[in-house]
Parts: C-alpha cells; sequence; structure tokens
C-alpha cells in the first residue's frame, strides 16, 4: 500500500482520518483476513503516533472489521463457517424487511438513479476496477435501503453490511459474478417500476449469497 501522511487536524480528526484509511484497504482486500495490522509499519507509513493508531484499533474493532488479541496484536477479522451464517442470516433478516418497505411502483426518479447507477457498475466491472464497482455497488444498494423509510433499520443493514464487507471482495474477481450480480440488479429495478414485490424481495436476499459462497470455496469453509 502507497504512503500516506495523515493531514494536520486534531487527535479526533486523525483518528477518524486512520480510521478511514484502514477500513478502506480491509474492505478492498489490500489487507486480507488474519493478516496483522503492524503498529510501527502504520506509523511509518502514515506519519501517525501509536496513540492515533490503537484508537483507530478500536474504532475497527468496534465495526467488526479487525480483532484485537492479547499479546498477539491486531489483526484483520476472519470468520468461522457458523459465525458467517448468523451474520447472513441477520443480512436477509434485515434487508428483506427493508424490501418489503419500499415505495412501489417506485417514482421514475428513483428508477432512473439506480439504473444510472447499474450502468456505471457494468462499466466498472468490465474495465476490472474493482475499487470502483464495490463503491458503486454499495452506493446501489443503500439507496434501497434508505427507500424503506426507517433511519433506524438502514442502520442497522449498514453496520451489518460494513461486518461482512471484506467478504464481498472476493466475489469482485469473477467475471461471471459481476454478470450475474449486474443481471440481478436489473431484475431488481424492472420489479420496483412494475411494482412486483415478490419478484423484489426474492431478489434482494439471494443476491447477497453468491459473495459468501465465494468466500468460503477460497478459505475452503
Amino acid at each position: 500500500m502507497p504512503s500516506k501522511t495523515l493531514e494536520n487536524g486534531s487527535g479526533d480528526n486523525k483518528v477518524g482520518a486512520l480510521c478511514n484509511a484502514l477500513r478502506e484497504a480491509i474492505i478492498f482486500g489490500r489487507y486480507r483476513p488474519r493478516e496483522h495490522l503492524v503498529e510501527e509499519e502504520l506509523a511509518e507509513r502514515f506519519g501517525a503516533t501509536r496513540h492515533t493508531i490503537r484508537s483507530a484499533f478500536v474504532e475497527l474493532d468496534s465495526m467488526g472489521l479487525v480483532e484485537r488479541r492479547p499479546n498477539k496484536g491486531v489483526i484483520v477479522r476472519d470468520f468461522a463457517i457458523g459465525e458467517l451464517e448468523e451474520l447472513y442470516e441477520m443480512r436477509a433478516i434485515l434487508q428483506r424487511e427493508a424490501a418489503s418497505r419500499v415505495q412501489m411502483p417506485a417514482e421514475p426518479a428513483f428508477i432512473a438513479r439506480l439504473r444510472q447507477l447499474n450502468a456505471a457498475y457494468l462499466a466498472a466491472s468490465e474495465a476490472g476496477d474493482k475499487e470502483d464497482a464495490s463503491r458503486i455497488n454499495t452506493e446501489f444498494h443503500a439507496l434501497i435501503h434508505s427507500a424503506s423509510g426507517n433511519r433506524f433499520l438502514v442502520e442497522a443493514i449498514d453496520q451489518f453490511w460494513l461486518r461482512t464487507s471484506p467478504i464481498h471482495w472476493f466475489a469482485l474477481g469473477d467475471s461471471n459474478h459481476l454478470r450475474n450480480s449486474h443481471e440481478d440488479h436489473n431484475r431488481m429495478i424492472d420489479a420496483l417500476e412494475k411494482g412486483d414485490r415478490e419478484v423484489f424481495v426474492e431478489t434482494v436476499t439471494r443476491h447477497m449469497y453468491p459473495a459468501l459462497e465465494a468466500y468460503r470455496r477460497v478459505n475452503r469453509l
């Protein structure tokens, strides 16, 4: 990962900036599950103090992205199969509920924005830009979640989305997965436009699992 010095600012701002940088690095697979995050290396790379680094670790731990192990340091979070199943069960419950609350048929402007995002997602995928594809995919789904009309439901979805975000990364290198993901997005949009609640909810729920299966294959779970 290239070096990046934190901008001048207050202690809280520096912690936030480092936390964001490390969160992005974990989400985008620059740090892999079970990889150690070494304070000395991060201090040199980011020009950060040990206090800033340790405070960022606390934040990342609270997000479920790292584990702080006594006498073993900090590692990027890995998941046992039971944990994965429970995390995805929670995501399915929350995202199914959000999908059941979205207005149907959806407003034309909402449909147009989703189609725009899905076109950009396809372009990024075909260009091999995994990070851009990941960002656009997150924006696409966040827009749908926000249409549930319950900000606390959206916050809960965001928490579980973030905790499983490193798992999404394993599927982004698979061209078949990306094509299928794009087609699922189109199916969601068409269902929203037509007011087909059953197809929409089913597609939203089923759409989560290919990334989990890719993670299982890579890690032989």
